[in-house]
């Protein structure tokens, strides 16, 4: 990744619809430290949405028309804005899972884990398909996404459980294999959307219109 779209790609994430989120979780984890040893896992169900909105926020490609003739092609320029943004997001994680194990020592970061995952590339997947469809500014829809997933995983039957599982066992298990299936769908889907012919062949369908 060279300087000039190192640059581009900041200047598109240091945006609300990215640190918005982001500022909203260290609110979060550092205001919550004195109850995080009996709430620390509501507490990273919470960070695990609002990192996955923060990465929703970097599909949105504000310069798109402009930077459409730049030797960058889209999925360069899409998987930079996602990258940036990641690495403003890596820290505030990484705070709220090191102080939720500090404060209590059983905390099921495994689960957790595959949780954040599960809900970052759902925010990273929709926005980038959106993108991918000629949307520009996909971050909105996107971040809607999230919230309706972050609410429908809590009306599942409890057979289908995949937040607040008991921590170990079958049902622990299945849990995580179910994060796992979920993941490897949406890096399926984050895949085809970085590829140029989505583009391309939304553009043909449009001139045959």
């Amino acid at each position: 990744m060279n300087r000039s779209l190192l640059e581009a790609s900041w200047l598109a994430v240091r945006r609300a619809p990215v640190l918005a989120p982001l500022g909203v979780a260290l609110l979060l984890v550092v205001g919550t430290v004195p109850w995080l040893d009996t709430h620390g896992v509501q507490v990273l169900h919470g960070v695990a949405v609002l990192a996955a909105c923060a990465l929703a926020g970097a599909t949105d490609d504000p310069a798109a028309e402009v930077v459409a003739a730049a030797p960058y092609p889209r999925r360069v320029r899409t998987a930079a804005r996602l990258a940036t943004a990641t690495a403003l997001t890596a820290p505030v994680v990484v705070l709220a899972v090191v102080l939720a194990e500090v404060r209590n020592s059983h905390t099921p970061l495994l689960l957790l884990g595959a949780e954040l995952l599960g809900f970052t590339l759902v925010g990273a997947t929709v926005g980038a398909v959106l993108r991918a469809r000629g949307m520009a500014m996909p971050a909105y829809p996107a971040v809607v996404a999230v919230l309706v997933l972050a609410v429908l995983v809590r009306q599942l039957p409890r057979t289908w459980l995949l937040v607040d599982v008991q921590p170990w066992g079958p049902p622990w298990e299945a849990a995580l294999v179910r994060w796992s299936a979920f993941t490897l769908l949406a890096v399926a889907l984050l895949s085809l959307a970085l590829r140029d012919p989505w583009e391309r062949s939304a553009t043909a369908r449009g001139r045959g219109r």
